[in-house]
């Protein structure tokens, strides 16, 4: 997996929030686009491992658009 997780920084509502996903605008550097994203979930909703295999789901998905 070639997923890196980084903390998202407190978008706290109260307890047991749904996970949020926000992501920041494209960028294009030298030969690939970037695309900044945060993804913040309670450790009771699901693990890193989980929240690993979405990312790269996404990133799947995203590559698709190609």
């Amino acid at each position: 997996m070639e997923t890196e997780l980084d903390g998202a920084v407190g978008m706290n509502s109260g307890i047991y929030n749904n996970p949020f996903l926000i992501w920041g605008r494209y960028r294009k550097k030298l030969f690939r686009y970037v695309l900044p994203v945060s993804f913040q979930f309670h450790h009771t909703q699901m693990d890193g491992a989980q929240a690993g295999r979405f990312l790269e789901n996404l990133q799947d998905e995203i590559n698709k658009l190609r």
